[in-house]
């Protein structure tokens, strides 16, 4: 999962595991390669409901 593509309209945007193994859920950010200086956008975090 670690740089896996999260949107095939969108081949910037990546998923992050969080947590050991993703348990606590998983984050979404953008590479804006072409900018100047490069970064990264966060653009949404999921957590999962660990109350279950």
């Amino acid at each position: 999962m670690p740089g896996s593509t999260a949107s095939a309209k969108w081949p910037q945007q990546r998923r992050l595991p969080l947590g050991r193994d993703g348990s606590l859920g998983v984050a979404e950010y953008v590479i804006v390669a072409d900018a100047y200086p490069p970064h990264c956008v966060l653009t949404r975090v999921q957590l999962y409901d660990l109350g279950r």
